[in-house]
C-alpha cells in the first residue's frame, strides 16, 4: 500500500523535475564551444558575447576552442553534450545550412541541436588587386563571358563559404570562372596583391584594412544593402538582381535544451543586440547585428539550406572536393 501511495508522487516529481531545474539555472559556469582557434574573427565575437553573457546570468561563460574538420569535431561534442544549458557553441551558416549538402557529418544538423539565437551577420567584400582593370561586377562578369574559365576566383578550399560565394556568382550570371583553391587566407591575399588572381570574396571586416590602405579594392559587397563602411561600394545584387551572400554567427544547444533556458539565453541576446556598445563592436569589424528570436533562427537556417541545396546540386562532385 505504502508503495501504491509514493508512485503518484515519484512520477508527480519527475514530471516537474525539468522545469525545476531549469528555473535554478545556471548555479554554475557555462561552457561555450568554439569550433575554430583562438583569435579568430568567431572566436573573438564568441567571447565578447560570452563576457556579456556571464555579467547577465551571473555565471561565467567560459570559451573552450574545440577545433579540427572544419568546426565538426566541437559541433560534434556539443551536440552529444548533454542538454542542461551548461554545453553551448558557436556555429556559422557555412556549418548549419551548407555543410550537410557537401558530404557525411557525424550529426543532423536541425535534429541534433537547438536553436537559440544569431550573433551577427557577416557580408563580404568583392576584392580585387588595386591595380585590376575591373573598376565593376559588370566588368568582371563582361570579362568572364568574354573568356570563358579564364578569370580566377581565389578560394581557401572547395566547399567553403567563399568558394560557393563565387559558384553563386557564376550561377546567377551565367559564366564561368576559374576557380583556385588554397591552403587558407593568407596565401589568397598574397596573391590578390601581386596581381596573380583576378579576384576573392573576403569578409569585409578582414578586408578594411587592405582596402583602406590602398594595397586592394573591392567592386561590390554581397549584402541586399549597402555596407555602412563602403557606402559607395555597390551592391552585386545592383549589378545581379537577387544575388545575396551574407554568412552568420549564432548560438545553439545541444537538442533537448529546456525551452525556459532557450528564451533565458535568447532574451539576454536580444538585450546585447539592443545596445549601442554592442552595435558599434559590430560596425567598427564590418558585422551587422541580427536580433531576433530562436525561431527566426531556425527559419533562417532553413530557408539558406534549401538555397544552397539548389547551389550544390549543379555542382560536379569533384568542384566540391567529393
Amino acid at each position: 500500500m505504502r508503495n501504491r501511495l509514493l508512485l503518484p508522487l515519484v512520477v508527480a516529481a519527475l514530471v516537474v523535475a525539468p522545469g525545476a531545474l531549469a528555473q535554478g539555472w545556471p548555479s554554475k559556469p557555462i561552457k561555450l564551444i568554439v569550433p575554430f582557434s583562438a583569435g579568430g574573427p568567431t572566436d573573438q565575437l564568441s567571447r565578447y558575447v560570452g563576457q556579456k553573457l556571464s555579467v547577465a546570468m551571473g555565471q561565467p561563460v567560459v570559451v573552450e576552442n574545440v577545433v579540427g574538420a572544419g568546426g565538426v569535431i566541437g559541433l560534434e561534442r556539443m551536440a552529444k553534450s548533454t542538454p542542461d544549458g551548461y554545453t553551448l557553441a558557436t556555429s556559422a551558416s557555412t556549418l548549419q545550412a551548407i555543410a550537410t549538402h557537401l558530404g557525411l557529418i557525424p550529426y543532423d544538423t536541425v535534429k541534433s541541436f537547438t536553436p537559440i539565437g544569431a550573433l551577427a551577420a557577416f557580408p563580404y567584400a568583392v576584392m580585387v588587386n588595386a591595380n585590376s582593370p575591373l573598376k565593376s561586377v559588370a566588368d568582371l562578369v563582361a570579362r568572364a563571358k568574354a573568356k570563358p574559365g579564364e578569370v580566377s576566383a581565389a578560394t581557401p578550399g572547395a566547399g567553403t563559404g567563399t568558394h560557393l560565394a563565387a559558384v553563386l556568382l557564376a550561377q546567377r550570371s551565367d559564366v564561368q570562372f576559374n576557380t583556385v583553391q588554397y591552403k587558407g587566407a593568407a596565401p589568397i591575399i598574397n596573391d590578390i596583391l601581386g596581381g596573380h588572381v583576378d579576384f576573392t570574396f573576403e569578409v569585409i571586416g578582414s578586408a578594411m584594412p587592405l582596402i583602406s590602405s590602398g594595397k586592394a579594392k573591392t567592386i561590390g559587397t554581397t549584402g541586399t544593402k549597402r555596407h555602412p563602411l563602403l557606402p559607395n561600394v555597390p551592391t552585386v545584387a545592383e549589378t545581379i538582381p537577387g544575388f545575396d551572400f551574407v554568412g552568420w554567427f549564432a548560438l545553439y544547444g545541444p537538442p533537448g535544451l529546456a525551452p525556459e533556458i532557450t528564451r533565458r539565453l535568447n532574451t539576454e541576446l536580444n538585450k546585447i543586440h539592443d545596445s549601442a556598445e554592442f552595435r558599434q563592436y559590430l560596425e567598427t569589424r564590418g558585422y551587422q547585428t541580427l536580433p531576433g528570436s530562436a525561431a527566426d533562427l531556425a527559419a533562417r537556417q532553413q530557408a539558406e539550406f534549401v538555397k544552397w541545396g539548389e547551389v550544390v546540386k549543379k555542382l560536379p562532385a569533384a568542384a566540391i572536393g567529393k
